[in-house]
């Protein structure tokens, strides 16, 4: 009933919220922007960490374990690669997240495309994001100041660092810079590779090219032996994707990530140049689960763990993920629409673990 409670109360809080920032923006006569009501809602966060108990603390499935590749995952949900606030990935983990992905890390300061560049959307029904954010960040050299001393740390959760590049040189050297302030002082962590960002230069190329993938997978493995999860998108070909599964498959302590944003155009989503500074961006949200399930089953005959990511937020697509091959959910639109998905799948999940052992 908690769950229920505080999952419609969330979801009304931000529909006022987001609605009034839209409101000024009309009257006067800005473009429509989503960011600044995200913006506001992650520092909002912080103003009830006196009433985290009540608000956001709330139980792992009982019972539950997954060992990948040595990482123990006491729920299959993750937080998926795409927040960079400390406070909501602390909050999301509070409420049960198995484990989460940080956002993309590139290894110079990006300023990312211009605003606005995110906004909500309907398809086909569906409620998502469309963003062309761009990757924007602080870049390496900072996030490795505080990555050692994060108080994410203390969940005793997998923590994933995410990494995109322009090069391969790019991919390596962040790497080996986060590689010199963790390895003698965490061990529960992952590299995600990403190489399907829709809204930069970087991604597409490595991920259109699974030699180049290959590539950067041999000299990565040449002095790192941590687990590596490769990030693909749902714009990638049935024919490229089962390539980078061969390659993926060819290298030790893999996972594959089947799900990025989708990228659709400006037109597809109904959105005008001035509420949208470039051409199209990438799309997440429920409309992306089809594909998302397309792409498990199509590497479901590989001997890898498969993390599902697109279009998930309810107990229906963790079962059918599953079935089809996936051990590991991500999430990131459902979190921002509604996290309380995060302990009532939880919670169900927990009912299915007491059903099997009765």
């Amino acid at each position: 009933m908690r769950v229920k409670i505080f999952s419609i109360l969330y979801r009304s809080i931000r529909s006022i919220i987001t609605n009034v920032i839209y409101l000024y923006q009309r009257i006067f006569f800005l473009p429509k922007d989503l960011e600044p009501a995200v913006k506001f809602g992650d520092k909002a966060l912080g103003h009830f960490s006196l009433l985290r108990g009540l608000f956001y603390e709330f139980p792992l499935p009982v019972a539950y374990s997954l060992d990948i590749h040595g990482l123990i995952f006491r729920s299959p949900l993750i937080g998926a690669s795409f927040k960079s606030d400390k406070m909501a990935l602390d909050t999301w983990l509070h409420m049960g997240l198995g484990g989460l992905i940080f956002k993309t890390i590139m290894r110079d300061v990006r300023e990312g495309n211009p605003r606005p560049r995110l906004q909500d959307v309907a398809l086909d029904g569906d409620r998502g994001l469309v963003n062309a954010l761009g990757l924007p960040g602080e870049g390496i050299e900072d996030f490795i100041g505080y990555l050692p001393r994060s108080g994410l740390w203390s969940h005793g959760r997998p923590l994933g660092i995410s990494i995109g590049g322009d090069h391969i040189e790019d991919y390596i050297y962040s790497i080996r810079s986060i590689e010199s302030v963790l390895s003698d002082e965490r061990s529960n962590y992952f590299y995600e590779l990403n190489i399907s960002c829709p809204n930069t230069e970087n991604g597409l190329t490595i991920g259109d090219d699974p030699e180049k993938l290959n590539d950067l997978l041999s000299n990565i493995r040449e002095d790192i032996s941590k687990v590596i999860s490769v990030k693909i998108s749902p714009d990638t070909s049935n024919k490229i994707l089962n390539e980078i599964g061969e390659v993926c498959s060819s290298h030790q302590w893999m996972i594959i990530n089947t799900g990025n944003t989708q990228f659709r155009t400006r037109e597809e989503l109904g959105l005008s140049k001035i509420n949208f500074s470039i051409n199209g961006g990438g799309l997440s949200g429920p409309a992306l689960f089809t594909r998302t399930l397309e792409m498990v089953k199509a590497l479901s005959g590989l001997d890898i763990p498969i993390m599902a990511t697109g279009g998930v937020s309810n107990l229906s697509h963790v079962n059918a993920l599953q079935n089809a091959g996936a051990s590991l959910f991500g999430m990131a639109t459902s979190l921002v629409l509604d996290p309380y998905c995060v302990p009532r799948i939880n919670r169900q999940l927990k009912e299915n673990v007491y059903d099997r052992t009765n």
